[in-house]
């Protein structure tokens, strides 16, 4: 399973390289886009879980990003399958260490970011490891001058030191977040590993937020 799986990340780095920037869907100012490990390198669809929980930004008016990493009209992103939880996480854990330690695969990750440095007003939703993704585009890209504001649930990541303009949740049943990653929990919740975008404490804390915020 292992080997396979090593296999079909192979495919997947070769598909990144080809896309084509200019198909990107990150164009405009004040979006909202989530940001997770991949359980599937065949498709960056999101589960509809996944998209009820971006309607929250629409009525302060973002546009919502229908699509995970790498956001890229030319990658298949509208038909989510569910896998296994043993393939999900043989497939996740595969994706964070080459996160960690490919450099093709990093070269991707900040390439395909790099819309976002022309823009100001961004809102990125992480969940599990897709904090660690992100901090690799953040090796290159400036935030501490413009309205960036990262909401992680459940952080897996490598590293312990604060992120700017982030706010870290962590599930109280969270094991994964809890036992395996280092960085300061800002809002504890009453969930487990997979439950943030149901639970209902993280979305009114971002409704408050958002509120707060609103121009």
């Amino acid at each position: 399973m292992g080997k396979f799986v090593m296999n079909k990340f192979g495919k997947y780095l070769k598909k990144l390289e080809k896309l084509d920037n200019s198909k990107t869907f990150l164009k405009s100012d004040r979006i909202v886009l989530l940001l997770s490990g991949s359980s599937n390198y065949e498709t960056s669809a999101l589960s509809d879980v996944q998209k009820n929980f971006l309607e929250i930004f629409r009525k302060y008016g973002y546009e919502i990003i229908k699509s995970n990493f790498p956001y890229n009209n030319d990658f298949e992103h509208e038909n989510f399958e569910d896998v296994s939880i043993l393939k999900a996480s043989i497939s996740n854990i595969i994706y964070y260490l080459h996160t960690l330690y490919n450099k093709r695969f990093r070269k991707e990750i900040k390439r395909h970011f790099l819309p976002l440095s022309e823009f100001n007003d961004i809102i990125i939703v992480t969940q599990s490891s897709g904090l660690n993704l992100l901090k690799v585009a953040l090796e290159s890209w400036d935030i501490s001058n413009r309205k960036v504001k990262i909401f992680a649930l459940g952080a897996f990541s490598y590293g312990h030191r604060k992120i700017q303009n982030c706010v870290i949740f962590k599930g109280k049943k969270d094991v994964y977040a809890n036992f395996m990653d280092f960085h300061k929990c800002d809002i504890k919740v009453d969930c487990g590993h997979f439950d943030y975008l149901k639970n209902e404490q993280v979305k009114e804390i971002i409704y408050e937020w958002l509120e707060k915020n609103k121009n």
